[in-house]
């Protein structure tokens, strides 16, 4: 857990650092993910003539709510230079947030699971990539289309044992093991394993 906490602030410290030489900026705000429960906005700081650094601050509701804060490391690869052009990025995220847990118990007998579930404040931290295309509508004026994969870990307890109840034991956290249920944290929402983003906003130089 340290190391994994230490190679993210790295990585936040070296965003942050970035944002301190060069001219070119962006500030957007992202409308895409509203079907999925996500609104947010970007600042994007261009340092080289194809890369740049920035962070996606947002806000999340429908059956997870809470807030996330995702910078990003992103390389433009298209026939123009940043800020317009194709382009490949990796962020780490991470966020707290609030809504329900699902675990299950297994039974060998009838081989079936026995469900439970709670409501609970956690945090969760993940990485990902993507690719997009960004636009410069105006001199002044930008639009980001962009997709890709992530992952958030939930840091919250990954077993709980019930007394009291119909079926007592040992339960464990829903996650992405093979033959067991995938739990909804990652089938959309703040812990989607698929993600896009629509942003429109400003630039200034």
């Amino acid at each position: 857990m340290k190391k994994r906490r230490g190679i993210i602030l790295l990585f936040v410290v070296l965003v942050l650092a970035g944002t301190a030489v060069g001219q070119q900026q962006l500030f957007m705000v992202d409308i895409g993910g509203l079907p999925f429960g996500r609104a947010g906005v970007k600042y994007e700081h261009m340092i080289l003539r194809r890369f740049s650094v920035g962070a996606y601050a947002d806000g999340h509701f429908m059956k997870y709510s809470g807030v996330s804060l995702s910078p990003f490391a992103r390389f433009y690869a298209g026939e123009f230079t940043a800020p317009e052009s194709f382009f490949v990025h990796m962020q780490l995220t991470a966020g707290t947030f609030n809504g329900p847990l699902h675990y299950r118990q297994y039974n060998p007998v009838g081989k079936d699971y026995y469900t439970y579930k709670k409501d609970e404040s956690f945090t969760a931290l993940g990485y990902g990539i993507g690719i997009g295309r960004q636009w410069m509508l105006t001199y002044r004026t930008g639009l980001e289309l962009s997709a890709g994969f992530q992952y958030m870990l939930r840091i919250t307890e990954r077993e709980i044992k019930l007394e009291g109840v119909d079926h007592p034991g040992v339960y464990r956290l829903n996650g992405l093991t093979k033959g067991e249920p995938v739990d909804n944290w990652y089938l959309s929402g703040a812990g989607g394993l698929i993600y896009v983003r629509v942003a429109l906003g400003l630039g200034w130089w």
